[in-house]
């Protein structure tokens, strides 16, 4: 036998035995998942289901809104979800619902005539059981004198949310305008007309 062939038989027996540790560490090293493990990650799963859930809440409500779909907008409050903007106050899904029948009116949507619309951006959600805060910002287009999409207002929302039935629901929401500023939560009496549907 040669030299080369012998020194072949050997790096490749000390290729194969470390192979060989490298799988019985690894082996040795997997355990299996314990109870804790699982709670852990139906934890995470559990947070993860929770956040999406609340975005497309917040996400629904400007796209109901600007659908007139006033009804399916109402519903997203809980039994007691409370609604404090630009057009006053209201606590209660059937409250709110005659708030914006009254401010923004019962005409089918058209949408070959939007007169505006909501963007809604930057949420951030804190997740408590089954509480939750947020915090998102809103800009409202409408359509100006020469047809084109413009910026009319932006602010952004304070929200606080409960799991009721299973689902997330606005429990108390607050509609905070800081481009005009202004703070609902100072209004009193009967609150001023909006300029055009708005939040």
């Amino acid at each position: 036998m040669t030299r080369n062939v012998q020194r072949r038989r050997r790096r490749v027996s000390a290729c194969v035995a470390a192979i060989v540790l490298v799988m019985g560490t690894c082996g040795a090293a997997v355990a299996d998942p314990t109870q804790a493990d699982f709670d852990a990650l139906k934890a995470r799963v559990q947070a993860t289901e929770d956040r999406q859930e609340i975005m497309q809440l917040i996400v629904q409500y400007g796209h109901l809104l600007d659908t007139h779909d006033l009804v399916g907008y109402s519903n997203l409050f809980a039994r007691n979800g409370e609604w404090i903007g630009g057009f006053g106050r209201a606590k209660g899904p059937a409250a709110i619902l005659a708030m914006m029948n009254k401010y923004i009116g019962t005409a089918p949507f058209d949408p070959k005539n939007v007169k505006g619309f909501h963007l809604l951006t930057n949420i951030v959600i804190t997740l408590k059981g089954d509480h939750a805060s947020a915090w998102s910002r809103i800009i409202y287009m409408v359509r100006n004198k020469d047809d084109k999409p413009q910026p009319a207002m932006g602010g952004h929302y304070d929200d606080e949310l409960v799991r009721e039935n299973g689902h997330w629901k606005f429990l108390r929401r607050v509609v905070m305008m800081e481009i005009p500023y202004q703070d609902p939560r100072d209004i009193k009496g009967e609150p001023p007309p909006a300029p055009a549907p708005g939040p």
